[in-house]
């Protein structure tokens, strides 16, 4: 169930990458490869040296776009706690 909800997310986040103005191109970077990692996590989830570094750039980047980007956010929230519901 959790891999289920991370695609799901992964899919809600790639539709709010589609939303950022141009000039937001730093946030972009930063979501795509939050993307590219999650997306490697559910390729190898065996892999708990990315599945630590990937929770911890899932945390950075929440508190980095809690105020300007508050639905990105609240995915990246819900990946979190998909990420934590799997023992990795």
């Amino acid at each position: 169930m959790p891999d289920e909800l991370l695609r799901r997310s992964l899919i809600e986040l790639r539709s709010e990458l589609e939303l950022l103005a141009a000039e937001e191109a730093h946030v972009r970077q930063r979501l795509d490869a939050l993307v590219a990692g999650i997306e490697t996590r559910l390729d190898a989830p065996d892999d708990r040296a990315h599945h630590h570094s990937l929770v911890e750039e899932l945390q950075t980047s929440i508190l980095q776009f809690e105020a300007s980007h508050p639905r990105a956010t609240g995915i990246l929230n819900r990946i979190m706690a998909a990420l934590g519901n799997v023992s990795a």
